[in-house]
């Protein structure tokens, strides 16, 4: 696919499906190494929308239960000087358990483990056709800073996963939606997992 250099697609307000702030309070989290790449497929008139996300055999996501809005997720843009720019993907987020798994999944993360995060924002859009989103999908995130506080924020880890500096994402994130927002929902609360 040849790389767009105009810009093609009108940037309208949709008065029936406005814009909301804020993600559902369950997020999926997916070891990059996991995902089936044969079978996960990107919609080939749009390189932004993923149509299957599939995990190899016997492998889940992550999930990470939230509560209100705690966990948070952004994109930003990386100006290159000898490359096409590129996009940092975020993800932010709080680990509510003090206990001895949360401990093991933090000290997984900062030893090198590459994740893609996948959120369902409140904003889903018309027929819930863009209310999932999959951050850090081609060279996934990384634990960036993670803090603990027996006196601050009620004693939860805090903690970033981002794109590293110099291995920034092409795209934006990613839109995911198999079929429909149902079948999308129905695979994202089955963590994925290959049937």
């Amino acid at each position: 696919m040849a790389c767009v250099l105009i810009l093609t697609e009108d940037i309208l307000f949709y008065c029936d499906n406005p814009t909301t702030p804020g993600i559902e309070v369950n997020i999926m989290l997916i070891n990059q190494s996991d995902i089936d790449d044969t079978l996960t497929t990107v919609d080939p008139t749009d390189k932004l929308l993923i149509t299957n996300l599939a995990l190899k055999a016997a492998k889940t996501a992550i999930i990470l239960q939230g509560i209100k809005q705690i966990n948070s997720a952004s994109a930003e843009l990386v100006k290159k000087d000898v490359s096409t720019d590129k996009w940092r993907h975020v993800f932010t987020g709080v680990a509510l358990s003090l206990n001895k798994a949360t401990k093991t999944a933090l000290q997984e993360m900062s030893e090198g483990a590459k994740l893609v995060a996948v959120v369902e924002t409140k904003s889903k859009g018309a027929a819930n056709a863009d209310a999932f989103h999959v951050l850090g999908r081609k060279m996934g995130l990384e634990l960036n800073t993670a803090t603990w506080s027996t006196a601050e924020n009620d004693g939860t880890f805090q903690f970033e996963l981002s794109s590293t500096e110099g291995y920034e994402e092409p795209t934006v994130p990613h839109t995911l939606l198999e079929t429909d927002y149902a079948t999308t929902k129905a695979a994202f609360d089955n963590k994925f997992a290959s049937a």
